[in-house]
């Protein structure tokens, strides 16, 4: 029977994976495990800086350097970049204000904070900047008087004093129009104040400092050394994958960490000590000020061979509190893929829920039109499996007769190409997912290999549309043959009812519907 073979082959074939996938992947479960989370005021004081060039969809290039007292106050500095190595400044945000924090409901040991933004400066950090920000703002706010934008000059693009409700909710909500019916309005005669809504698509939103979260975590450099290393990271909301909607989105999930800038140095936490190191593979010293944007080392390039085995580096959290580790497995020979989507229930990985394991052939397309060093690949998703892990999400997802043949049992592969996917849960197979990749070369030599972002809402993207920001990296564990005779033997047969293939049905929707249903 074919489909028991498909299902021993999914069990089988990440079994057999090399010992240096395992070690790394218990190495990530022990950092996760061992992770400390304490979210306070007093924690948060200090300087946090970008463990090394940020990619926002967009895409945007940034390097944050974010600075708290233990009253809550803050400057946040987000110097925006031209290219992804963050070698080449295009301008610099500076934000000052204050925040108060109240626990979340979202995410478990994070907070919500509520936010009092006192101003907003930019300065253009080159002569394009400064052309691109007269150009926008005279397209958005015709007629209206600005100050010139000028190189290294900065501009106050929203300040409380004239906010006439002081909220932080309404930065983005005046318009130019109702600034234009009030003749006297101080915003008119200050000819170093710009109305931030004149930015168009430039404009920034600080909705990350809406969920926050502190944890230490050990650093894995030395096991012996007693007491252990910690890293403190601050983990900040994540950024809405579609630009349009970042300004009125509230995160779910977090963005990549910050680490604090520290000598060594020990904190306390429920009467235990713990020893900090600060591991950034960025100098601190760099981070001067917003007008003095560090220039980093541009990055090589590497090309795409996505070939061999590759695993998750640490538990990933997406939006609506859903975490999970993945591994892949590439094959160069017949251009085969398999791969693996393990979800939790909590944000440390350590209670499984289900499995989703999909497979079938990739494409390279070729240079990414919009990202340096990015590559396009088209995934091709000829079959999937679902493993339940909880006796709950069979009775609640309602799976029994449309999702796969036979009874559901707890802990055992169902294959759903049987059934052309799981027509409940909006699954339909086959189905391609238009994707990026790209590959990296660590601070350690480890290779790590970057798929596309996700969509923030679980919806599938246009048929043109392509990420423009990437997930967690996974980093390379092993090698493998150039091809697999089962899962090539599994591929080639025609199981489907109706055999035509649906595009753009992407796995992170099939992964969304799954939990919403199960969640529901």
């Amino acid at each position: 029977m074919l489909w028991l073979c498909w299902i021993v082959f999914l069990v089988g074939v990440h079994i057999s994976s090399t010992s240096q996938c395992g070690k790394l992947s218990t190495l990530a479960s022990f950092e996760d495990h061992k992770t400390i989370v304490e979210t306070s005021l007093n924690l948060l004081a200090g300087s946090w800086i970008s463990e090394g060039c940020e990619i926002r969809p967009g895409p945007e290039y940034i390097l944050r350097s974010y600075t708290f007292d233990d009253t809550g106050k803050f400057q946040l500095i987000q110097h925006h970049y031209w290219d992804d190595s963050c070698t080449s400044p295009q301008l610099s945000v500076i934000a000052h204000g204050r925040i108060q924090l109240r626990d979340s409901l979202v995410q478990p040991g994070a907070a919500n904070a509520v936010l009092r933004v006192g101003n907003v400066t930019v300065v253009p950090q080159d002569d394009s900047a400064a052309k691109e920000l007269d150009r926008v703002v005279a397209m958005e706010c015709p007629g209206r008087y600005w100050k010139p934008w000028r190189r290294y000059e900065e501009h106050t693009i929203y300040d409380s004093r004239y906010d006439e409700k002081r909220r932080f909710t309404n930065l983005w909500a005046s318009s130019y129009d109702q600034i234009n019916q009030h003749p006297g309005n101080p915003k008119l005669d200050n000819p170093y104040f710009s109305d931030i809504t004149c930015l168009g698509s430039l404009k920034w939103a600080f909705n990350e400092l809406k969920l926050l979260k502190i944890q230490l975590r050990p650093i894995l450099d030395d096991l012996k050394r007693k007491p252990m290393p910690m890293k403190m990271e601050l983990l900040l909301g994540d950024i809405h994958s579609n630009f349009k909607l970042r300004e009125y989105y509230n995160p779910t999930s977090f963005q990549v960490p910050l680490i604090k800038r520290v000598k060594d140095d020990v904190v306390f936490i429920n009467r235990h000590s713990f020893r900090i190191k600060n591991p950034n593979t960025i100098p601190a010293s760099i981070f001067t000020t917003g007008r003095a944007p560090p220039h980093l080392i541009e990055k090589p390039h590497l090309p795409p061979y996505v070939w061999g085995e590759w695993t998750s580096t640490r538990c990933e959290v997406r939006p609506m509190g859903l975490y999970l580790t993945r591994r892949f497995s590439f094959f160069s020979e017949d251009s085969t893929w398999i791969g693996d989507h393990k979800f939790y229930s909590d944000p440390f990985c350590k209670i499984p829920k289900f499995i989703v394991t999909a497979a079938g052939h990739f494409a390279l397309v070729g240079p990414n039109k919009e990202m340096k060093g990015t590559t396009d690949i088209d995934f091709h998703i000829e079959r999937a499996s679902l493993t339940v892990l909880d006796q709950r999400m069979i009775h609640d997802m309602r799976l029994q007769g449309l999702c796969g043949l036979d009874q559901w049992k707890v802990n055992v592969p169902k294959e759903l190409s049987s059934t052309n996917g799981c027509a409940p849960l909006g699954i339909s197979l086959p189905s391609v997912l238009k994707d990026v990749v790209k590959l990296e070369m660590d601070y350690r030599g480890s290779c790590m290999l970057f798929l596309g972002q996700v969509d923030t809402d679980g919806l599938p993207s246009a048929s043109n549309e392509r990420p423009s920001a990437f997930q967690l990296p996974l980093v390379r564990c092993g090698d493998v043959a150039t091809y697999s005779q089962s899962l090539r033997d599994i591929l080639n047969k025609d199981i489907y009812h109706n055999g035509v293939a649906k595009s753009m049905f992407s796995l992170c929707s099939i992964i969304l519907l799954m939990t919403l249903s199960f969640f529901r």
